[in-house]
This record gives C-alpha cells, sequence and structure tokens, in this order.
C-alpha cells in the first residue's frame, strides 16, 4: 500500500481570499461558496453519519437554474431592445403619414378628415354627426345600411348649410340603428398625421398633427398612402 501521506487533502486555513471585486451575492460568488463549503463538509463530516447526497446534488442544481434563468432573462432583454430598435427605425419612415386612432375629436384645418366607424353588429342605418365646439350640429350625413367592422368616412368640410366649416376643433359621432330602430353609438376613429415619433423605456410613441400622443399599438390602420 503506499503512503497515505501523499494523498492531498483540502485544508481550510490554505484557502486563498479571491481577489476578485464581487460582492459575494452573484450566482457565481454563491456557487463557488457553496463548492468551498460542501469540500469542508465532505472533509470533517462524520463517517457514522454522512451527509445526504441527494439534497447536496439538489442545492447545486438549484444554484445552476438560478444562474440558468439569469442568463436566460439577459438575452430576452437583449433580444427585445433590438426589436424596439428595428421598430422605432421603421416607424421613423411614418412621419407624414395618416394614422387611424380611437378618438372622436378632431382638428379641421382645411383638409379633409379620415374617420372609421367601427361596428360589432351589422346596421340598417349608421349616420354620421359632425359638431362644433359648442356641441351645435353642423353635418349629419346618412351612410346607409353597413356590415359588422369597419366603415370610412371622409369629411371634407362642408356643413349642412351648404358652406364650408371654419378651421377648428369639432367632434364626430357615428350612430348605428338596429332592425328593430333601437340606436346606439359606434366606436370612432379618427386619422391624423404623424408629425414625430419617439419612445420611452417600453413603448414607441407617435406625436399627432392634431396634438394627440399615442403609442404604435394604439394605431387601427394607415390611410391616405
Amino acid at each position: 500500500m503506499g503512503n497515505l501521506s501523499s494523498i492531498p487533502t483540502y485544508d481550510p486555513r490554505a484557502v486563498k481570499t479571491s481577489s476578485s471585486t464581487g460582492t459575494g451575492t452573484s450566482v457565481q460568488d454563491m456557487t463557488q461558496n457553496f463548492l468551498r463549503m460542501l469540500t469542508v463538509q465532505l472533509q470533517n463530516q462524520d463517517p457514522m453519519n454522512p451527509m445526504d447526497n441527494a439534497s447536496m446534488t439538489s442545492q447545486l442544481a438549484a444554484l445552476n437554474t438560478v444562474d440558468g434563468i439569469n442568463r436566460l432573462n439577459t438575452s430576452i432583454n437583449s433580444l427585445v431592445s433590438q426589436v424596439q430598435s428595428a421598430n422605432f427605425m421603421n416607424l421613423s419612415s411614418s412621419v407624414g403619414k395618416t394614422a387611424m386612432v380611437a378618438g372622436s375629436d378632431m382638428y379641421f384645418g382645411g383638409a379633409p378628415i379620415y374617420t372609421t366607424a367601427r361596428l360589432t353588429n351589422p346596421t340598417s342605418d349608421l349616420q354620421a354627426v359632425i359638431k362644433d365646439a359648442s356641441g351645435q350640429v353642423v353635418k349629419k350625413v346618412d351612410l346607409g345600411a353597413a356590415s359588422a367592422g369597419e366603415t370610412d368616412f371622409i369629411w371634407d368640410g362642408s356643413t349642412d348649410a351648404g358652406t364650408n366649416a371654419p378651421n377648428g376643433h369639432y367632434q364626430i359621432e357615428f350612430t348605428a340603428a338596429d332592425l328593430g330602430g333601437a340606436t346606439s353609438q359606434a366606436s370612432s376613429y379618427v386619422g391624423s398625421m404623424v408629425a414625430s415619433v419617439g419612445q420611452d423605456a417600453t413603448s414607441i410613441l407617435l406625436g399627432l398633427g392634431d396634438g394627440r400622443n399615442v403609442k404604435s399599438t394604439d394605431i387601427l390602420k394607415w390611410v391616405g398612402f
């Protein structure tokens, strides 16, 4: 039998202090500390009452799982950042184009205004009603029967009196009548030119010519091009 004194053994007093500037709280630091403690425990365990190998293995596996999750989160955050950057560059070309966004307020400045009524059910009679800032009706248009979905309407600024509406703020309402004659309000969307494109920490924001700031995900559709 060989000389047992030649077999290397672990001496906790010989462990050198790491020169790393880590705080000891990272997964890598915790794993290294766990292995050091495990080595000390194995060196000093009671031969008559050995440690539970399954418990030690599960603890090490848990540390590796946490490390894997942290790495996955880092990769996902990097991917999301790249996608947002690509979307931002794509939407930058939308400046000067018209975006259709939910709302009823609109500003007439001489150019036609794109609007859309969104219906959940078919209607036998759909009407577009335009009011001025004081609430007075300036234009009422009968759009007739409409199917469920989107019905577009472009207001050119004309009034029921046969004149052109002055520049200013207006509001549009869509009224739908069912086959029984009951009326209800349809969802309205108003188009406005995109004046600027920006972004915050979570989403891309578009500044519209009528003063609204909306998220890119709020856009129903693009019109007029």
